[in-house]
């Protein structure tokens, strides 16, 4: 991930895009929020959505732009590793998950129409080639990370790199990472109306771009390195 962190910052370096033309393009307005990368369940995007309706309910200046592919759509079942990976996960989820953890049916982006957001939220549910990735970035105003659990995340790494605000649950690494206020803002988990609060303070109270690039020059991978040294 890594890499691909690498590649998108050249494009904004470069400082070559039309920020107003794509938001045109993508049908964007106002503050938009941005949730990218595959759709898994633990990434909380039932929950974004959710709290989103409760943004849109009070405001009319606000998107939330969707951005990734859908996970088990990625897998072709006509590959024998396919259906390997799909009878171990069925064997395995038996003996350790509960039936609400699992997500080969988890279709979060059908909330959309049912709370009547079509005219609010943009989607582009496919996958994104390294050299359009800036394009959502650049197009955004902040990264809707609210997870159900976590670890260090590729997703907040490249806002970061943009100097996207991050909107995060506190949950994993994120508590440690965002600063309430300063660099973003966190959430509650599972808590949708504490989500939407988060979002619209991050419209009401504009996170410093620069107070992001100050977190992000901490968090290089040198100063990991000599930490760990």
């Amino acid at each position: 991930c890594g890499v691909r962190v690498q590649r998108v910052a050249v494009v904004r370096v470069l400082g070559l895009f039309d920020r107003e033309h794509w938001r045109r393009e993508l049908g964007l307005s106002g503050h938009v929020f941005l949730f990218f990368g595959f759709i898994r369940k633990y990434k909380g995007l039932h929950n974004a959505i959710r709290a989103f309706a409760g943004v849109a309910g009070e405001r009319s200046d606000a998107t939330l732009l969707v951005v990734g592919e859908s996970f088990w759509d990625t897998l072709d079942n006509r590959k024998i590793g396919t259906r390997i990976k799909r009878f171990l996960f069925g064997f395995f989820k038996k003996i350790l998950l509960r039936r609400a953890d699992d997500e080969r049916d988890y279709r979060p982006l059908d909330l959309i129409g049912g709370l009547g957001l079509e005219d609010r939220v943009r989607v582009v549910n496919e996958f994104v080639p390294d050299e359009e990735v800036h394009r959502y970035f650049q197009v955004s105003d902040s990264i809707v990370l609210f997870y159900e659990t976590a670890t260090p995340s590729g997703v907040e790494s490249m806002a970061y790199n943009f100097r996207l605000p991050i909107l995060a649950t506190r949950v994993g690494h994120f508590s440690e990472t965002v600063r309430d206020g300063y660099n973003g803002y966190l959430a509650e988990p599972g808590d949708t109306a504490s989500m939407t609060r988060v979002m619209v303070s991050a419209i009401e109270k504009p996170i410093p771009p620069e107070n992001v690039a100050g977190t992000s020059a901490g968090m290089s991978w040198e100063i990991y390195a000599k930490t760990i040294l």
